[in-house]
């Protein structure tokens, strides 16, 4: 039946429920601003953090970014070998004996920063590996989150910055140290391979965590421009590929971009599932012309 509705009031909808959805997703944000004592950038660093964990790793991710600091990896931004050692040996990688030489270096280097900086290390068990594609074992991605965070000084700054979406993917798209070309695990030695975060990663990030960020900012500080640069790269990144988003292209509503398709799911999720028909312009006009 959405076709009774004109293309006028599905679009008018959808960007109601951008924002509903955005609305929604900064309110962690908001929470973890106040326990920060509004500090922008510890708040980017642990949600990028979480980002990088994706939904199995992610509160493991997190709970590396409250128990190692960004102020202590900035002490150290200029080298890779140590910004290594002090994520893999916080995550509670390095706590054991290794054959290869690599990861034995890291953990003599990681002995001394530890102590340097009273860091207690996690439990090694809170990381998941069962059911995870190699590529994205949490080793893999602390070692991508590594080289992130060594090349780029003050994440948030570059976040803020009126670039393209372009600028955004060279970013986050770097590849690790070369030790993780031929492994992905400490130790396990795999087949050549380049293991970049890769574009799918890096639009997912774009969604769940940039954008947040650079919505709630310009909304907090009253600063437009950023709000008006959240809705532009959800328009720029591509739209999501899920069932849902199948079954709205069935109805004749062709999600374009991830702006599209993150409204869809909102509308999907929150009104249709709940029988919410008379809150919504498109259910409510559907309604009106049946009566």
């Amino acid at each position: 039946h959405v076709s009774r509705a004109s293309g006028i009031t599905i679009n008018q909808w959808l960007q109601r429920m951008m924002v509903e959805r955005l609305e929604k997703k900064t309110e962690p944000i908001i929470e973890a601003l106040k326990k920060n004592e509004n500090n922008w950038e510890d708040t980017f660093y642990q949600f990028l953090a979480r980002a990088f964990g994706s939904r199995v790793n992610a509160e493991p991710f997190h709970m590396l970014a409250l128990a190692l600091p960004v102020k202590i990896l900035a002490k150290h931004k200029n080298s890779l070998f140590q910004l290594e050692a002090l994520l893999f040996g916080t995550a509670g990688f390095l706590n054991e004996r290794f054959a290869d030489e690599y990861p034995g270096q890291l953990k003599k280097e990681f002995d001394f920063l530890r102590k340097k900086y009273a860091i207690v290390p996690m439990k090694k068990y809170v990381w998941k590996f069962l059911r995870l594609r190699p590529a994205n074992f949490p080793t893999i991605r602390l070692a991508q989150f590594s080289q992130l965070v060594f090349n780029s000084n003050h994440l948030l700054s570059k976040i803020l910055k009126p670039d393209g979406i372009k600028s955004l993917f060279e970013l986050f798209n770097h590849t690790p140290s070369a030790y993780w070309h031929t492994h992905y695990l400490f130790d396990k030695f795999s087949d050549i391979k380049e293991k970049k975060f890769g574009s799918a990663a890096t639009e997912l990030l774009l969604i769940n965590t940039v954008v947040p960020f650079l919505f709630v900012y310009g909304k907090l500080r009253d600063e437009e421009q950023y709000i008006e640069k959240s809705f532009q790269l959800l328009g720029e990144v591509p739209a999501e590929k899920n069932e849902i988003i199948s079954r709205w292209k069935q109805t004749g509503i062709n999600a374009k971009s991830a702006f599209d398709s993150q409204a869809l799911l909102q509308l999907k999720n929150i009104y249709c599932t709940n029988f919410r028909c008379l809150d919504c312009a498109i259910g409510h006009k559907i309604l009106s012309v049946q009566q």
